[in-house]
């Protein structure tokens, strides 16, 4: 019998096998005849699953079946599993919990609508489609309606020579009070920073073990890319890091971001640049390539100097080069 009652409150149970899988659970029904229907529609149900492809099965999913889904089968091992999986979870407080096969351009374009009225920036919105992409792609469903919005590059901001003179000095030669011991060291780390291109958290990361004062090289293993590589020492750098390691054979710095944020925000006030919203530590970053790129280095140097994982990211960097531009008025003078 496929339906029968079971237990003192007379619901029915369905109990039948359909490709070799056996299902037994409650029909949520009371009469026979009721129950038999509820049973049919469910070995309907499998029976049309059964002849169905992966993909029209993923089309079926929940989105949030399909985040978890996609969590443990893709993103659990990568670096940013966490970062992943919070903003897929997101995708279903903004498009809601309805099928992948709902998920259309209509969908995507509320999303953005409610997106763009928090006034999130163009890039937090394109790491939001960016996810659902990625999603969708794993699990086989059409993506070619997801456009990623056009990022404005804007201002590069690079600290000059005469502003970083400044810093340096203000850390260095100010008469700090014992609550700002450390301003002193975020001057060594300022000019390293300059020099070397690292992100804060390489610098505040690197250890002595990585530095190799015989071939002038200092190895950065983990980042943000993932991508490991070694940064030349300008003579400069590797005066400062000898000079350090006395004090301390581990590792040069042992700031933390927030003091090392802190020292930064007192300069800018020092320097008058406190509504520069760009003039911040990762400035220095900016510094570095633009000031490689100056010196006529090429781009693919520079992106391997800085660590980029796509040559795109660098070539924000393209028009600061006068070099390409001048050989070029130099051929125009010779067409003359």
């Amino acid at each position: 019998m496929s339906v029968y009652k079971r237990g003192a409150k007379g619901v029915f149970y369905m109990n039948f096998t359909v490709n070799g899988q056996r299902v037994f659970k409650s029909t949520g029904k009371f009469t026979k005849k009721e129950a038999k229907q509820a049973e049919a529609n469910e070995r309907q149900r499998m029976i049309n699953e059964a002849s169905m492809s992966p993909q029209e099965k993923a089309a079926k999913m929940l989105l949030s079946d399909a985040v978890e889904h996609v969590y443990n089968t893709r993103w659990k091992n990568t670096k940013d599993a966490n970062g992943a999986h919070r903003r897929a979870l997101r995708l279903v407080e903004l498009i809601g919990n309805i099928p992948l096969s709902k998920i259309n351009e209509d969908a995507v374009h509320k999303m953005i609508l409610i997106l763009e009225a928090s006034k999130i920036e163009v890039a937090t919105i394109n790491r939001y489609l960016a996810a659902l992409k990625t999603l969708l792609k794993a699990l086989k469903q059409p993506t070619d309606y997801i456009k990623l919005r056009k990022e404005r590059i804007g201002r590069i901001r690079v600290i000059s020579e005469v502003e970083e003179l400044k810093v340096v000095k203000l850390l260095k030669e100010t008469n700090h009070s014992k609550r700002r011991h450390f301003y002193y060291e975020v001057a060594d780390l300022v000019q390293v920073l300059v020099d070397t291109g690292m992100r804060l958290s390489e610098a505040l990361n690197l250890k002595y073990d990585d530095v190799n004062y015989t071939t002038n090289l200092i190895s950065i293993w983990f980042n943000k890319g993932d991508r490991p590589r070694s940064i030349p020492m300008t003579m400069r750098v590797k005066a400062i890091l000898d000079r350090r390691q006395t004090s301390n054979p581990i590792k040069p710095f042992t700031l933390s971001v927030y003091q090392a944020d802190k020292a930064w925000n007192w300069v800018r006030e020092e320097v008058g640049y406190k509504d520069d919203s760009e003039f911040v530590l990762h400035a220095l970053r900016h510094t570095t390539a633009s000031r490689l790129v100056n010196k006529g280095i090429d781009l693919y140097t520079v992106k391997e100097w800085l660590g980029h994982a796509d040559i795109t990211t660098t070539q924000k960097y393209a028009h600061l080069s006068p070099m390409k531009l001048a050989h070029a008025a130099t051929v125009l003078e010779k067409e003359a």
